[in-house]
């Protein structure tokens, strides 16, 4: 059979036709199956507006605004909406809270500044966990990242507040010892890297406590700490860890629970901690025991912490660090948590 041009054409121009037509209905078909899966996050979405509306005194034109600028945003931004909303409620009293701390914000929702500021801290953190995965050590600009992601993002703290709301085993066995080794201890007490302090009543209700000062990197957890907690007897700075802003001999108990390990340098904390606290002061200090032991794989691997420091002291190493900054080793507790009380002797009796 002899095919004439014409017919040959034909048959391209078909074929031609029917390749596009096949590739406009495949894209018609995402963007509709995309729609399908959107649709419950936008009336999830629309439903927490109309609650959030009638616990708040934010109008209803205001919400309407924010749904309509959601609404144009990728389909990601509708499940960081659902993960944030997920966490902020879960959290007691979260949403009052999150009201208050942004009440100035007159011209769009509270929730919505706050969102954005998770938005901002979720990116962050998915660039230092991809730094983390490569092995790579973070350089100057990454530090100052980090130390913006941590101050001024509430993903963090929002996710440790949602931990304390159920705590586990392991830290309510971390609670009750750290307070067992400051029983009978009286005078002033630092808490390094309070967080939003979970464990503020515990400390400021206790007799033998003067005076409580909370310290941390995090501006949004000491704001929450100083709207919720703060007291006559009680106080907030924001700090680094390595180096504190308190006179020498300040304090007659310092405590650092979990901070030890997302420093860089955790011989500074040492020093310092050595520096600001009384002759005869005891220093508390917890670490997890899987970064000590099996020096951070499961971190490595991605089941922990990407604020942790890789490269952290083993337990030969820490008690070899104590020693070094002239502290005196009375007791070390394990299991889940190396907690170690220190005490300060200048008096050469180590």
């Amino acid at each position: 059979m002899v095919f004439s041009s014409t017919t040959l054409c034909n048959q391209r121009q078909s074929y031609t036709f029917e390749k596009e037509y096949r590739q406009r209905l495949n894209s018609l078909t995402t963007i509709l199956l995309s729609l399908l899966f959107r649709l419950p996050f936008v009336l999830k979405t629309a439903l927490f507006l109309y609650e959030y509306r009638k616990k708040t005194d934010i109008g209803l034109p205001k919400n309407a605004r924010w749904l309509r600028t959601l609404c144009n945003n990728p389909f990601d931004t509708f499940q960081e909406i659902r993960e944030f909303t997920g966490i902020i409620c879960n959290i007691r009293s979260g949403l009052q809270l999150i009201n208050r701390l942004y009440a100035q914000q007159d011209t769009i929702p509270p929730f919505l500044v706050c969102f954005k500021l998770f938005e901002k801290g979720k990116s962050l953190k998915n660039y230092f966990i991809s730094k983390q995965h490569k092995g790579a050590s973070l350089s100057e600009k990454d530090e100052r990242m980090l130390f913006a992601f941590l101050s001024d993002c509430p993903n963090y703290t929002l996710s440790n507040m949602l931990s304390w709301t159920s705590p586990e085993e392991g830290f309510k066995i971390r609670k009750q010892r750290i307070l067992r080794c400051i029983e009978g201890a009286k005078g002033r007490m630092l808490e390094i890297g309070c967080s939003t302090s979970p464990w503020f009543e515990d400390f400021v209700y206790s007799k033998d406590v003067s005076l409580y000062i909370g310290s941390d990197i995090s501006h949004f957890a000491l704001r929450v700490g100083r709207l919720s907690k703060d007291t006559g007897k009680s106080g907030f700075c924001q700090c680094h860890a390595e180096k504190l802003p308190f006179k020498n001999g300040s304090f007659e108990i310092v405590i650092a629970s979990e901070i030890m390990e997302h420093l860089k340098s955790p011989d500074n904390l040492c020093n310092e901690a050595f520096r600001i606290l009384k002759e005869d002061g005891i220093f508390i200090v917890s670490v997890p025991m899987h970064v000590v032991d099996q020096r951070n794989i499961t971190d490595t691997l991605a089941f922990g912490d990407f604020t942790h420091n890789p490269a952290f002291p083993n337990l030969q190493q820490l008690k070899d660090l104590f020693v070094s900054t002239h502290f005196v080793i009375e007791d070390i507790m394990i299991d889940p948590y190396y907690i170690f009380k220190l005490r300060k002797r200048t008096d050469g009796n180590y």
